[in-house]
């Protein structure tokens, strides 16, 4: 088996698929990056008074300020009455930071990131490994394994090892590119670069969690390539579960919240996740918030039965299937 994953790992890298994961990664990051520099640009230059859209804000600002201020004194004149006031002193502009935003610490912004990331990584990792072996199917070369090694199971695990092997370094490559590129832009800028041992220990453990979903997203793929055989319907079914159970189903029904598997791959991630949902909102006083959560072991669990089961279930099919 070690040998056929070897093997396996050689074609996936002479490949066009493992190489387009890879650019999709690094563009990905790349284009992070870039929404982290110009929100760390926009409030330099906002800071030093040289942000045009800023100081136009401020411009119309004094101008609605002057307008005001106008009106209110003819409506003096004209009723009498001193006491007359429109309350355009009242009214202040933005300041930067509401406009802007606020830069987070260093590894509040790694933080961020990694929590972000997850999600694009694991997709470009699924589509990675079922390409992979939906192509065999699909040019029906598969059958040409079984003369290599007659045994279907050493065949079927070496197809889903090799793309969760595969995953590792193209998201590790990524995972390098934020590391070294997030403090770039703050020493750029002269932001605050700071990270505490613990920090880094928590970040580091972070990252390993991310790297394991997407090695679990690849073996997904490919599991899930092995039951329909086609790339393209193994990345339907996942936007269609996005959309219909994560977005409509999960938005009206709390109670499916701690299975779904946006929640559970948080949980893993960020070693546990917390949201609110509302209830009693039918009084004067509002809506009553009510904390949820679910702890790393909970999503680590969820993941696991999950991957287990549709790679259960391809073995078990690849294993009494036709090939063609």
């Amino acid at each position: 088996m070690i040998r056929l994953t070897r093997v396996e790992l050689r074609r996936l890298a002479a490949r066009r698929i493992g190489w387009f994961t890879l650019f999709g990664v690094l563009a990905i990051v790349l284009v992070t990056l870039a929404g982290v520099f110009f929100q760390a640009r926009d409030l330099d230059l906002a800071r030093a008074g040289m942000n045009e859209d800023y100081a136009q804000v401020l411009a119309d600002h004094e101008r609605f300020e002057a307008q005001c201020l106008q009106e209110e004194a003819l409506e003096r004149r004209r009723t009498g009455d001193p006491a007359v006031d429109f309350g355009c002193t009242d009214m202040q502009p933005p300041t930067i930071e509401e406009m802007y935003g606020t830069m987070p610490s260093l590894a509040e912004q790694y933080g961020f990131l990694l929590q972000g990331l997850v999600y694009p990584f694991a997709f470009l990792a699924l589509v990675m490994g079922s390409t992979a072996v939906a192509a065999e199917f699909s040019h029906r070369t598969m059958g040409s394994w079984l003369t290599f090694e007659p045994r279907r199971t050493p065949v079927v695990v070496s197809k889903i090892v090799a793309p969760a092997l595969a995953a590792l370094p193209v998201t590790v490559a990524g995972l390098a590119l934020v590391l070294v590129g997030v403090p770039a832009v703050f020493r750029w800028f002269r932001l605050d670069d700071g990270v505490s041992g613990q920090e880094w220990v928590d970040l580091a453990w972070t990252a390993v969690r991310l790297v394991v979903v997407a090695m679990a997203a690849g073996a997904l793929g490919a599991g899930a390539a092995f039951l329909v055989r086609h790339s393209g319907v193994v990345v339907g079914v996942v936007v269609g579960y996005l959309v219909l159970v994560e977005g409509m189903l999960g938005g009206g029904l709390s109670a499916v919240q701690p299975y779904l598997l946006g929640r559970n791959i948080s949980a893993f991630v960020q070693d546990g996740t917390t949201w609110e949902t509302w209830t009693n909102c039918t009084g004067f006083d509002g809506c009553e918030p009510v904390r949820h959560s679910l702890s790393m072991a909970h999503g680590a669990t969820v993941l696991a039965a999950l991957v287990g089961v549709v790679l259960l279930i391809a073995w078990a099919r690849f294993r009494t299937a036709d090939i063609d």
